[in-house]
């Protein structure tokens, strides 16, 4: 217990009426009483650029903004790796014909006719003075040994679309890596 002659510590006695100093102090009713009274109205709470809502909640305006922002115009499986890049390991052919590709990471995919395969390629349409069309691979039947890809240009649907095989069991490799 500390003597009687040292001074309380700052702020020991307010709850009692007494002041830090040791002198009695004024009730609380009495200090509010001083403060001016203020008059609120509509306008006080009505949110301006000078009044705004500290607890306002923003997540739904920027999730409408990044939603306006993406334009989806295909799902495309695979979109990270360009499809010189994936690895036919197996096929399906039973009821519904599915195929499984493993990217450079050793991730599979399975792939079914209709989907949208690997990373867009930059086509030029119209000539030297024309724009760059991103286009994509779309599986177009998976056979008993080889997945076959079509690539078709909508802006001129009268020019052939291109096609690629991709072999299961490539004989081609397996030649040259004998040759070595």
């Amino acid at each position: 217990m500390p003597p009687p002659s040292a001074k309380p510590p700052p702020g020991a006695g307010l709850d009692a009426g007494v002041g830090a100093d040791g002198g009695a102090r004024a009730p609380k009713a009495a200090a509010s009483a001083e403060l001016p009274q203020r008059e609120f109205g509509e306008v006080d709470f009505t949110e301006t650029e000078k009044n705004r809502d500290p607890f306002r909640g923003f997540a739904s305006v920027f999730a409408q903004q990044a939603k306006g922002r993406t334009v989806v115009q295909r799902q495309v499986v695979i979109e990270r790796y360009a499809l010189d890049e994936l690895e036919l390991k197996g096929i399906v052919t039973r009821s519904q014909p599915r195929a499984l590709f493993t990217d450079p990471a050793n991730v599979g995919w399975v792939v079914k006719v209709g989907d949208y395969v690997g990373k867009p390629e930059i086509v030029r349409t119209g000539g030297p003075a024309g724009i760059d069309v991103a286009i994509n691979w779309r599986v177009d039947r998976i056979r008993d040994g080889d997945v076959v890809f079509v690539r078709e240009d909508p802006a001129h649907p009268e020019i052939a679309p291109v096609t690629r095989v991709i072999a299961l069991f490539p004989t081609e490799n397996a030649n040259n890596e004998g040759r070595r």
